[in-house]
């Protein structure tokens, strides 16, 4: 159940008036009061800034992760009045395949985005790719310049390091890839999110949700972010308890680092990096 099911009606209630025939169903008027009034008491949360009208520009290049772009997505689109524009580094209306092979349609691109986005968002995946494609990179230039907020989920903090957007600041990635961070120039900060100023990196993709959760904090409240939070039943309880290397232990761990040394070579920032 996203945040906007739970409010939408609500706002709609307090913006353009009730429905035709509720007033012949009294449970029907009894529900759509409730909702109105709880639209009136969140609205009135201090803190709370219940619509505004954010333009929010995520990257879809090949090969991008799946969970990068769709959690941060959720909750970012809940916003009301917020628009969440999936701006493809192709041709507009090409669908975009993740790295799991899920395609996404996106409604705009790189050239055509908001000129000065609320928030930029760069996901990982196959970030190597993005960051040899000099167009692409250009333009994420060009945006992260005007945007208010300037953000990556896991291996998309290399895409805003190769655009010499990390050079000087703290910064997060992938656990696996933490260590490259330096090379870049950033100063490498183990946490879940990173949050240097106008600059917001999340760790290995889960915790794009959680920057996802800290932008709408940021930009409508707390109260408003808790909400969202609540309506999601965000309660992380991973299963198998491996989600971290001090988790999984070292043998995993080991194993885990091997499996990526293809794309770790790719991400060193020896000079190949560079667009």
């Amino acid at each position: 159940m996203t945040g906007t099911d739970n409010i939408k009606p609500a706002l709609d209630g307090a913006t353009h008036g009730q429905p035709a025939g509720l007033s012949d169903n009294p449970a029907a008027q009894a529900a759509w009061d409730r909702s109105v009034a709880a639209h009136d008491a969140l609205a009135a949360r201090p803190g709370v800034t219940f619509t505004s009208n954010e333009d929010i520009v995520i990257v879809l290049h090949p090969g991008f992760d799946t969970l990068d772009v769709i959690g941060p997505h959720y909750f970012l689109a809940s916003m009301l009045g917020a628009t969440v524009h999936l701006a493809t580094t192709g041709d507009k209306g090409v669908p975009v395949i993740s790295a799991g092979g899920l395609p996404l349609i996106p409604t705009t691109t790189l050239d055509n985005a908001p000129a000065s986005p609320t928030v930029l968002l760069v996901p990982g995946g196959d970030t190597p790719v993005l960051i040899a494609d000099h167009a692409a990179m250009a333009n994420i230039r060009r945006l992260a310049s005007k945007s208010d907020i300037v953000s990556s989920v896991c291996t998309g903090a290399f895409a805003l390091g190769a655009a010499g957007l990390l050079a000087g600041r703290r910064a997060t990635t992938h656990w696996s890839m933490h260590h490259l961070l330096e090379g870049y120039g950033a100063e490498a900060v183990d946490e879940r999110v990173v949050i240097d100023g106008d600059l917001m990196t999340a760790a290995g993709v889960t915790a794009g949700m959680d920057l996802a959760l800290l932008l709408v904090a940021r930009l409508r409240g707390d109260e408003y972010a808790r909400f969202l939070e609540l309506g999601a039943e965000y309660v992380p309880q991973p299963p198998l308890g491996a989600g971290s290397p001090d988790q999984a232990g070292r043998g995993l761990t080991d194993l885990a680092r091997d499996f990526y040394a293809v794309l770790e070579l790719a991400l060193r920032s020896d000079g190949t990096h560079q667009s």
